[in-house]
């Protein structure tokens, strides 16, 4: 038996956070749901991965896996867009049943085919119109199990539901269970300080820098700070918060979990309940609230995301023109990668940014920002030219020693075109 992690046609809900990636490449903690796939898999069974086509050849500079292609074997497949627990991939597979789909709040969440049908799904994967959907499934004449509410799983339908699962439980948990990795065990307790609260819920790499006067308050949950990470001082950090490799928070930070910060990114000023995702510069005084920020976004000076309306009412968004009721009270922008904001940069409660934007000017711009376009507050947006997007990004990458290759140059040009 093998294992087949598949993108559905729910991947067009997620906008815009897996333009650029597959829908299992988001960061929901400290790790991606890919990499927590991994991390339960633990080499025990062989895992191919299914995308869209626009993401193949990319993908296949990422991994050694197989990509849209699989052989003729048993396969479990698992939907890229939830976030599995190691109990609930453990009785997938314990409880198998030959030619079935499994349902979760109406969603489909797994398979198990049998190689007899397989031939059904290789076609499926390596022809051109490849997403999976629930017709194709009854195609398969599937036989449907539904799950039961509790069973321990997060479906993620849209981009803020990654804000809503770390703020309810979800990175408490996901930290635990991150600590109780293998080749995690190399993280330490942190030795005490005055300015350490509840240090034994503290956990560092040994080569994280953490300089005098800053506090680590982890009364409200676990703090992990991985390798080659400096925390400057007169920084508050409280958690439950996940610090990636390679980051500098810098002095005067106020980061309130739960909050993550992925691998090589530079913050300051004040952060509450967000995921930098990866590669992220804010190097400045503002305030970021429930936020989802890609990699190489940069965050001008005093960039400021309102995160809850005056009334308290719940928050709506605007996607493709359509006012959309996120079910959500507090929350914050949405930014795609590669977007930017200049100093005092205001943004709207449920703000979505696409990739490649550029916002400026005063006032509010609109809450729903197009990729690639020149946004000043006030003015209808402005194209902008694919070329020299392409020769900003391969500078700001650059800067942090990565080429840009040809399958990420022509992905980025499928949406600038």
């Amino acid at each position: 038996m093998k294992i087949l992690v598949y993108e559905d046609t729910g991947y067009k809900n997620l906008y815009p956070l897996n333009l650029l990636r597959a829908s299992y490449d988001i960061r929901f903690g400290p790790n991606t749901i890919l990499q927590r796939i991994e991390c339960i898999i633990n080499n025990k069974y062989e895992i191919s991965l299914h995308c869209r086509n626009s993401l193949v050849s990319y993908l296949k500079e990422l991994y050694k896996y197989k990509i849209n292609s699989i052989s003729n074997d048993d396969y479990i497949l698992l939907n890229g867009r939830v976030i599995f627990t190691e109990d609930s991939i453990k009785y997938l597979i314990s409880k198998k049943e030959k030619n079935s789909c499994y349902i979760f709040n109406n969603e489909i969440v797994a398979a198990y085919i049998t190689k007899d049908k397989i031939q059904n799904v290789k076609e499926k994967i390596e022809n051109g119109d490849n997403v999976f959907d629930g017709d194709f499934f009854e195609m398969l004449k599937s036989k449907s199990i539904s799950l039961k509410d509790n069973f321990n799983i997060r479906v993620i339908n849209c981009a803020w539901d990654i804000i809503d699962h770390m703020i309810h439980g979800g990175l408490d948990d996901d930290l635990n269970y991150f600590l109780n990795l293998k080749e995690n065990k190399k993280l330490q307790r942190i030795k005490n300080r005055d300015s350490f609260i509840e240090h034994k819920r503290i956990h560092i790499s040994k080569n994280v820098n953490v300089l005098p006067e800053v506090v680590l308050d982890a009364s409200a949950g676990k703090i992990i700070i991985e390798e080659n990470t400096t925390i400057e001082p007169f920084t508050y950090i409280k958690g439950p918060v996940y610090i990636g490799k390679n980051c500098l928070i810098k002095s005067g930070s106020k980061v309130y979990g739960p909050c993550v910060i992925g691998e090589n990114s530079k913050v300051a000023g004040e952060i509450a309940e967000s995921v930098f995702h990866s590669y992220v510069n804010k190097q400045h005084d503002g305030f970021v609230g429930h936020s989802y920020i890609c990699p190489f976004v940069n965050l001008g000076a005093d960039t400021v995301t309102s995160d809850l309306k005056n009334n308290y009412s719940k928050i709506s968004t605007i996607m493709k023109g359509e006012a959309v009721d996120t079910g959500m009270q507090f929350l914050g922008s949405i930014i795609g990668d590669h977007s930017k904001t200049s100093i005092n940069t205001m943004l709207n409660t449920g703000t979505l940014i696409g990739i490649f934007a550029n916002i400026f000017g005063g006032g509010f711009p609109s809450k729903e920002i197009e990729s690639f376009t020149w946004n000043e507050a006030g003015k209808k947006p402005e194209k902008y030219d694919i070329e020299k997007a392409i020769e900003t990004a391969k500078i700001v990458m650059d800067r942090r020693g990565i080429k840009v290759s040809d399958a990420y140059e022509k992905l980025v040009r499928s949406y600038g075109e």
